[in-house]
């Protein structure tokens, strides 16, 4: 048999077109061998391995959720329906869902399960301190931030310490800069400036609204008061005229009201490119990192030297070598807003808003603060009515209500409950600190139990309002005298009346407020001011 090479014109032209033959040329055809057969072969092979592929990672998946099911199937907790669990009862609870949460824990116990995802996943929701302390303490290696948190938060936190996990460099950076930086030195240094300058503007809009005998969204004004106050120290400048506060806060709002829906939302992930809460979350994130990566670049050229706000200290050690990136120092910065804004502003709402109801402890805090003359550090520090009224404060509505961990590798939790690895492992401050067998009358809102001799103040796993353990919140100290320093500066001026007497509809997000704000009627006090008579604590909660 003989093979020659034929149209060598056409080969040449065409190398695509280059075939072989039988003897003859006019018989050319019948041996050809084409490529189609063989792309179209490689194509079904292709086809069939991503489809194994595809089937082999869902059957991973399913087996993984199967075993939680079938772990946590024997513990008690609210009847479920098959495949989609406890979503139904979740879904109509998320408008109260903290209450919801509280009536789930005094009808299952300290330690229940909640069946959430579609496909069989779920919680194990616990409140017993000594669960919290080997979650947050003992074996916290086991237990970390769910990767679907971290993916949900991810435009808005970047990689900041409240989105990563301990075992990251970056956390253990982030931890040791703050240190440093938030200590009782830069409380001093903050309050004779930043903390004064910003607290007098406050105070002016309250009074503005006062002699009209009007209402204000409290929460508005506080969270201004702390966006101003966290980007002072921050990024050591006022905000930008052309943007302004209220702009300025109603960008994080929007952050941080579309990062909270995301959870109750989770479709985000593949129809987010037509959703119009996810556009707006780009459009608004584009401004925030847009104006945050400006400061910086304006700051590194103007050089830091001699400046004392976080921004520059951060500058100073990456020029001097330290390995800090742009990209870090803003999620240092998304840090300190969020950190600085919102964990202060709901600290300041609720505790204004139970004062207003309360007018015997109003008049004990006034007692407190007209003695205070000079607004120095240590007659902030000395005001033990005011911390213990913020004490108590916290227990009912706690900055950080709610706390999620995922389980890395089966365990045992100290109450012997089986933690199957992949689990999500949530407790609730907001729960804890209504426990009625840890806090006698735990419904009403009593200051004096914190300086009751008798009273056993509680560990740090009891009552988790600034976390525990590894990440107990480096910035405690400094954000309670901060508010101490707001709320004594506020109530030299005003007394305030609350139209919400009942239980609050509470959000779900970063931090705690209340759904739709909170009115608030700010009446200034005269020089001769006489205080309302004072009435008998109430007898049912406010709270």
């Amino acid at each position: 048999m003989q093979f020659c090479l034929v149209a060598p014109s056409q080969s040449i032209c065409n190398p695509r077109r280059l075939y072989l033959t039988n003897a003859t040329v006019g018989r050319h055809q019948a041996g050809s061998l084409s490529i189609k057969p063989l792309v179209a072969a490689l194509s079904v092979c292709l086809l069939v391995a991503a489809g194994g592929h595809i089937l082999l990672q869902l059957f991973s998946v399913l087996k993984r959720k199967w075993r939680i099911a079938v772990s946590i199937r024997h513990l008690p907790g609210p009847p479920s329906l098959p495949i989609i669990g406890n979503l139904h009862q979740l879904g109509m609870s998320l408008p109260r869902i903290h209450w919801w949460k509280l009536e789930m824990a005094e009808q299952y116990g300290g330690t229940y399960a909640t069946r959430v995802d579609c496909l069989m996943d779920g919680s194990i929701v616990t409140n017993k301190p000594e669960n919290i302390e080997y979650v947050l303490q003992t074996n916290s290696d086991n237990y970390i931030k769910p990767k679907m948190m971290q993916e949900t938060c991810a435009e808005v936190m970047g990689q900041a310490i409240f989105a990563i996990n301990p075992d990251s460099p970056l956390w253990t950076l982030q931890r040791k800069l703050m240190s440093s930086m938030f200590s009782v030195n830069s409380f001093r240094k903050y309050m004779k400036s930043v903390f004064a300058e910003h607290t007098a503007k406050c105070i002016a809009t309250l009074h503005a609204v006062s002699q009209k005998n009007d209402t204000i969204d409290m929460e508005l004004v506080l969270l201004t008061l702390t966006t101003d106050i966290s980007f002072h120290m921050g990024f050591g400048r006022h905000v930008p005229a052309e943007m302004n506060s209220r702009h300025f806060h109603n960008l994080f709002r929007d952050a941080s009201t579309i990062t909270a829906s995301r959870f109750t939302k989770p479709w985000y992930k593949w129809f987010g490119w037509c959703m119009p809460s996810e556009m707006q979350l780009k459009a608004v994130m584009a401004e925030i990192d847009g104006m945050f990566y400006r400061i910086i670049h304006t700051r590194k050229m103007e050089g830091a030297s001699g400046s004392s706000d976080i921004l520059s200290q951060l500058v100073a050690r990456q020029k001097a070598g330290e390995p800090i990136t742009d990209t870090f120092l803003r999620d240092m910065m998304m840090t300190v807003m969020l950190a600085g804004r919102e964990t202060v502003a709901s600290s300041l709402l609720w505790i204004i808003h139970l004062i207003s109801q309360h007018p015997d402890v109003e008049a004990k805090v006034f007692a407190e603060v007209q003695g205070v003359d000079a607004m120095n550090y240590d007659a902030v520090a000395q005001l033990q009515y005011l911390e213990a009224v913020m004490k108590e404060t916290w227990r009912l509505f706690p900055p950080t209500a709610l706390e999620l961990k995922c389980a890395v590798h089966d365990d045992v939790l100290p109450d012997g409950t089986f933690v199957p690895a992949g689990v999500n492992v949530e407790y609730s401050p907001f729960v804890m600190g209504r426990d009625k067998t840890r806090w006698t009358d735990a419904d009403k809102f009593i200051p004096e139990r914190w300086l009751d001799p008798s009273f056993s103040p509680p560990t740090d796993y009891e009552y988790p309002v600034f976390n525990a353990g590894k990440r107990k919140c480096v910035g405690q100290r400094i954000a309670l005298l901060q508010v101490k320093y707001i709320l004594c500066s506020l109530f030299q001026q005003f007394r305030f009346e609350s139209a919400k007497s009942d239980k609050p509809r509470l959000t779900l997000g970063i931090a705690l407020f209340a759904h739709g704000g909170l009115p608030i009627v700010p009446i200034a006090r005269t020089k001769t001011h006489a205080m309302r008579k004072p009435t008998p604590p109430c007898a049912t909660s406010t709270a």
